[in-house]
């Protein structure tokens, strides 16, 4: 399983997004730094995720569940982007955040992620092109399963390892190994 720092660092790379109209907005005020590193923080985050997930899948023992029933959350991908870029489009006057609301929200976040066992869909995934179901095991937990994939049949679910306490991510099978 991901250690908290970690999972708290993927949890993080979510707003990455967020950096994109960050940048416009800083650019209408030609504040063009400000912009670049905008984008540049979003593209390190993104790396980031990218990263984390690959490492996971390599390095992290497999967990075996047996996954009874499956629904997709991708749609949680677009509540995402919704909840946290209308603030930004309706915005009034039309200006660049505060870098120390950002920081205030920033922190926010760390705390809820760091004394729950919280595993969010993450947009940055999904434009990385991963997808994210809600999978409930046999023994009645439901994770949230994190794949490459989409999923059609349940037995095409083969081999996860365990990246929280609710989330799950489907990895290839190491070499020599059969299903």
């Amino acid at each position: 399983m991901l250690g908290r720092l970690v999972r708290i660092l993927l949890a993080l790379t979510a707003v990455a997004p967020l950096s994109i109209p960050l940048a416009y907005l800083y650019a209408r005020q030609q504040q063009f730094l400000w912009a670049a590193l905008a984008l540049a923080g979003c593209l390190a985050l993104g790396g980031l995720a990218w990263t984390i997930i690959v490492q996971a899948g390599k390095r992290l023992e497999p967990l075996p569940i047996a996954i009874v029933k499956a629904k997709s959350a991708d749609k949680e991908v677009l509540a995402f982007f919704i909840a946290y870029a209308l603030p930004l489009i309706f915005r009034n006057p039309v200006s660049a955040p505060s870098l120390d609301g950002w920081l205030f929200a920033m922190l926010l976040l760390v705390f809820v992620l760091w004394s729950t066992h919280t595993l969010q869909v993450n947009p940055v995934l999904g434009l990385l092109g991963f997808h994210f179901y809600e999978a409930e095991a046999q023994g009645g937990i439901t994770y949230l399963l994190i794949t490459r994939r989409k999923i059609t049949h349940l037995k095409s679910i083969g081999h996860v390892v365990q990246i929280g306490e609710y989330g799950v991510l489907e990895a290839r099978r190491p070499t020599g190994i059969s299903a």
